[in-house]
């Protein structure tokens, strides 16, 4: 499916951009959505402002801030559940790209040792 003005980039979408359709990059560019910004209206067409993490990058998940061409954006059909961990050396969330770990996770951990705040540290300075 291909985003037109009339079909929102959601937060969550995972898109595929070409590397003539946004700036500040190289290459095909796969990202998940975490913000949708500004639009703005150039000479070639209307963009629009992404924060995203960065799924296919060989050294692993990055958080990324870009300008994308709202009528070249492709929106990948919806992947199974996102895995919230977190992406060495510099921390953040693989899956939402927020410092790890993210408000979905700290929530996680808080429910799964809610009887056990001394293993809960454990587990977190193994990480």
């Amino acid at each position: 499916m291909t985003a037109r003005p009339g079909l929102p980039i959601r937060v969550g979408d995972v898109v595929e951009l070409a590397e003539q359709h946004y700036c500040y990059g190289l290459g095909t560019l796969t990202l998940r959505v975490v913000e949708v910004g500004r639009r703005e209206r150039h000479s070639d067409g209307l963009w629009i402002h992404l924060r995203g993490v960065e799924l296919d990058d060989p050294r692993g998940p990055r958080q990324r801030r870009l300008l994308a061409r709202i009528d070249a954006v492709r929106i990948r059909p919806a992947p199974g559940p996102v895995a919230h961990v977190p992406v060495r050396p510099g921390w953040g969330c693989a899956g939402c790209g927020q410092a790890w770990p993210c408000p979905d996770r700290r929530q996680r951990l808080l429910d799964r040792y809610a009887g056990d705040r001394a293993a809960l540290g454990v587990y977190l300075g193994m990480q």
